[in-house]
């Protein structure tokens, strides 16, 4: 296993035990970083734009089982969304440990931490939003739900907004594209970004506020985490809401209710989300065919594939090739 060190200061740039590869300062004095790696168990990149109140890392590691050390001096607030691969997060004095799965996010309070990330074999794609803490303050709501993650802010304590992380929404998902493919320039692209990352800031709290509140977790609420960590690795595979509480040691009902009040999705949903995603992905990067792509996600008649793609995306596959 190779070890990477990064260090990080309240919101400034991450410094990797390497040069960046560009360095860009737009008119509008935004910092653009970009860091590639070409190591023979790590290869990717990694960019970052700094702004005045927040920053916007995104990059894409493909990995042969890695470790990455941090050591992290001040505080910020952190969204952070997985939008493929896994990996865990591991936080000196063992403050806490946490799974990440693809398609999952929540949001961070840190302050002088070290730790390391481990990142499984495969690919790996994250997007970290860091926002000044004066700057979510303004937005952190007044409700009950938020209290707990209000004082830990107030002591200076590292920690997490929810126990469990959220599932990535649709909307969630469309308002990333916009914010990593916004065209605008100068002035214009700095007020879209900031726009776009309120909106995503309100999506996350606005999600987090309508789900259960949630204490230890309780044996019900296990079995459907279990569930949902293996549609994440099978949504691909035909699959009822019979056989996963078979499987799974629960009963219809409760996982249907059960899972659609702790990710505010159905699971049947959250498995068409999945296809989606992953077949824009391969429309997109593979460039496969049409046919080919409806197949590996799991259709069989590709007219339902393309009506469940124009349903998510607004357009058939054919026509959003055209325009990518």
């Amino acid at each position: 296993m190779t070890n990477y060190n990064i260090s990080i200061k309240d919101n400034k740039e991450i410094v990797f035990n390497k040069d960046p590869d560009t360095l860009e300062i737009d008119g509008c004095g935004t910092l653009e970083i970009c860091t590639k790696f070409k190591g023979k168990k790590l290869k990717g990149w990694y960019k970052e734009q700094v702004f005045a109140s927040f920053k916007v890392g995104y990059g894409t590691f493909y990995t042969e089982m890695d470790r990455i050390n941090f050591d992290f001096k001040g505080q910020t607030i952190e969204m952070l969304f997985i939008i493929e691969g896994s990996f865990d997060v591991s936080i000196s004095e063992k403050i806490f440990n946490n799974h990440f799965s693809a398609n999952e996010h929540n949001i961070f309070y840190y302050t002088d931490i070290t730790g390391y990330i481990e990142i499984p074999s495969g690919t790996t794609s994250i997007i970290r939003i860091n926002l000044d803490l004066s700057f979510f303050n303004q937005f952190l709501p007044e409700e009950s739900k938020f209290e707990d993650f209000r004082k830990q802010i107030k002591k200076n304590n590292t920690g997490k907004l929810k126990i469990e992380n959220c599932i990535i929404t649709p909307k969630i998902q469309l308002l990333i594209n916009e914010m990593l493919n916004s065209k605008r320039k100068g002035f214009f692209r700095k007020i879209h970004i900031n726009a776009v990352v309120l909106e995503l800031l309100l999506l996350q709290l606005d999600q987090f506020n309508k789900s259960k509140q949630k204490g230890p977790l309780v044996y019900e609420e296990e079995k459907i985490i279990e569930v949902k960590n293996y549609i994440g690795k099978n949504f691909t595979q035909p699959m009822t809401l019979q056989f996963l509480s078979k499987k799974f040691g629960t009963n219809e009902f409760a996982l249907k209710k059960g899972f659609k009040t702790l990710y505010s999705i159905t699971v049947f949903g959250y498995i068409a989300h999945l296809k989606m995603n992953k077949a824009r992905d391969l429309l997109i990067e593979k460039r496969l065919p049409v046919g080919e792509v409806s197949e590996i996600v799991g259709y069989k008649n590709p007219q339902h594939f393309s009506t469940a793609f124009k349903k998510k995306f607004g357009m058939t596959p054919s026509k959003f090739v055209s325009f990518n």
